[in-house]
């Protein structure tokens, strides 16, 4: 029998073995209390209370509570469900884990709505800055249509789970795995995916100055409606201006710029340069480079080799540059997401129908 969402005592939440539907449980080590640290440069607490603090908001039993600092909003959006304790929520099932944490589906128990639920951890330094920065994004961005929206997050004895909006069909890994045969063919659907992706993108790094770094098909969800929406902010990186740089080398190598794997100074263009490689996956039915036999030789090839292109006579000419912009080595050459959307291959489509139709069929989770 399904039991309420609830916080309490168990074993280890990455522990395998936990697969218990109607409950997240949580790990039974003794609580964190009056601790102080840094986080990214900023002080945070653990108070007596049960909560979590950090410069612009707290998490609590009670929800997730922004204090205006940092241009986080005070202002919570208009949402049709508002989930205000965890309590709110039945677990249906776990959707997955992984080394960032577990992610449940729960249903809101007065309305029906289906959310998904994120647990993290977050004991180690790296798990507390990735839910930080992942959170401060969410906060920033309540009305972006192309951003996977934030609806609250709670914390209890060291965990924060974070309710969000649930994309019912999956990613688009999950559609280069549909299409891994022949790849997908339609541009017209690729050319859908392609400018709300780079709407997303657009609205990171223009508004919110944030340089996604970990871009790849997984953290590109879709829903049966057919929209298409950026998700997993917790390694982005916020920049001063849209001229920034930033140093670090965190993310997923097989989507990685040449710049970022060379070590050096990267911006917004790492993440046009990973939408490129996505769109040309799901075009081409599998990942653009050949299958490496160590990790050594796929940076060679990332590195080295000249950019992968699409089968040559498969497309349109017009297909073809709009891929060949996004990965040229060079990164001052590539465009931005917002000079992208001007492309030729975009605007001979209608704008105003850019909802993925019929090939959602059979996607679902």
């Amino acid at each position: 029998m399904l039991g309420q969402l609830r916080i309490n005592d168990g074993i280890e939440s990455g522990d395998e073995e936990d697969d218990a539907v109607g409950s997240l449980k949580l790990d039974g080590a003794a609580p964190l209390k009056q601790n102080k640290g840094t986080l990214n440069d900023q002080s945070f607490m653990l108070s007596d209370s049960g909560t979590f603090k950090v410069e612009d908001f707290n998490i609590s039993k009670s929800g997730l509570v922004p204090s205006g600092e940092r241009g986080v909003s005070n202002e919570a959006p208009a949402r049709e469900v508002d989930v205000t304790t965890i309590s709110d929520l039945e677990t249906l099932d776990k959707l997955g884990s992984g080394a960032s944490g577990t992610v449940y589906r729960a249903k809101h128990i007065k309305t029906g709505e289906v959310f998904a639920v994120k647990q993290v951890r977050i004991l180690d330094k790296p798990k507390r800055d990735q839910v930080v920065s992942e959170l401060r994004i969410m906060m920033s961005h309540t009305q972006c249509p192309w951003l996977v929206s934030l609806y609250n997050a709670f914390y209890e004895e060291a965990n924060v789970y974070t309710v969000l909006e649930f994309m019912d069909a999956g990613s688009v890994a999950d559609l280069v795995e549909k299409h891994k045969d022949s790849g997908l063919m339609d541009e017209r659907e690729l050319a859908k995916i392609s400018l709300q992706l780079l709407n997303g993108l657009n609205y990171l790094h223009r508004q919110l100055h944030q340089v996604h770094r970990d871009l790849k098909p997984a953290n590109v969800l879709l829903n049966r409606r057919g929209q298409v929406k950026i998700s997993d902010f917790g390694i982005s990186s916020q920049l001063e201006s849209t001229a920034g740089l930033c140093s670090t080398f965190v993310g997923t190598t097989c989507y990685m710029s040449p710049e970022r794997l060379s070590g050096t100074h990267y911006s917004y263009a790492a993440d046009v340069w990973s939408f490129g490689i996505i769109i040309l996956e799901l075009a081409k039915g599998a990942y653009p480079y050949p299958q490496a036999d160590s990790y050594f030789k796929l940076l060679e090839q990332i590195m080295d080799s000249p950019a992968p292109v699409l089968p040559e006579g498969d497309f349109s000419d017009h297909f073809a540059e709009f891929v060949s912009i996004c990965l040229d080595k060079e990164p001052n050459l590539r465009p931005a997401a917002h000079d992208i959307i001007s492309h030729p291959f975009l605007r001979q489509y209608p704008m105003d129908d850019m909802l993925l139709s019929g090939m959602m069929e059979g996607m679902t989770l």
